[in-house]
């Protein structure tokens, strides 16, 4: 019997999570291997997930980060200058401390994207980071994390806080927040928005292909990307 209680945690992506104590609970899969490997590696960063083990029902365990997860619509509190310079920098520690295992290619959840020069998490987005203060302190859900360029996910996260979407901002704002956001990384923002698009096609491609996929297609994500994809082409392509 648990000696405490399970919360379930909103969000979780394509698994059931829950909260025990101060650890998660999360279902495993052929890579859970390799991204506990990932996180051993980030551990000394502090900036990630720490893994404890497995509990009685092979669930893994992980430390449970505190603080605010920006679910969608991000929230006024994440939506300036300071929040994105910062995660760029966390995005990019993340990075760099992954480069040891760039030669692992086969156990991830999801195929290498070529050309591989780190270990992507592949859903880098603010409902995947942990806050406090509007700062950001941790990044969760790794399950889908495979090898890749640093751009497969500098394009994510760049895309989820710009934002490239007219919910948010104007269109000369948002480009001098993409600018900002490569500038903290380190990386050129000059094929950003063609990147963003490959990123957003392949989100369509996965939600409507895999069957792991079943509740996003039923609440139409993929028109969702779309329409973003469409507004980056009419707004950020040089025509």
């Amino acid at each position: 019997m648990s000696d405490v209680t399970e919360e379930p945690l909103t969000g979780g992506g394509m698994n059931a999570v829950a909260r025990v104590g101060d650890t998660v609970r999360r279902p495993v899969g052929p890579w859970t291997p390799n991204v506990h490997r990932l996180l051993d590696l980030l551990a000394p960063l502090g900036l990630s997930p720490v893994v404890r083990g497995f509990d009685g029902q092979g669930r893994e365990v992980l430390s449970y980060l505190e603080g605010e997860v920006g679910h969608p619509p991000i929230p006024p509190g994440l939506r300036g200058d300071d929040t994105l310079v910062a995660l760029a920098r966390v995005v990019r520690a993340l990075h760099d401390a992954s480069v040891p295992l760039v030669g692992l290619r086969e156990g991830w959840r999801f195929p290498p994207v070529e050309p591989v020069e780190v270990i992507c998490h592949n859903d880098l987005a603010p409902y995947n980071v942990v806050f406090r203060d509007g700062v950001p302190k941790g990044v969760i859900d790794f399950d889908t994390a495979r090898p890749g360029p640093r751009w497969w996910d500098v394009a994510y996260t760049a895309y989820c806080l710009v934002p490239f979407s007219p919910e948010f901002g104007t269109v000369p704002e948002q480009r001098r927040r993409a600018a900002l956001f490569c500038a903290a990384y380190g990386i050129t923002a000059d094929d950003l928005p063609h990147r963003v698009l490959l990123r957003l096609d392949d989100m369509v491609r996965m939600i409507r292909e895999q069957p792991e996929f079943a509740r996003q297609r039923e609440e139409r994500h993929d028109e969702y990307y779309l329409r973003h994809a469409g507004y980056v082409r009419a707004h950020f392509l040089d025509h």
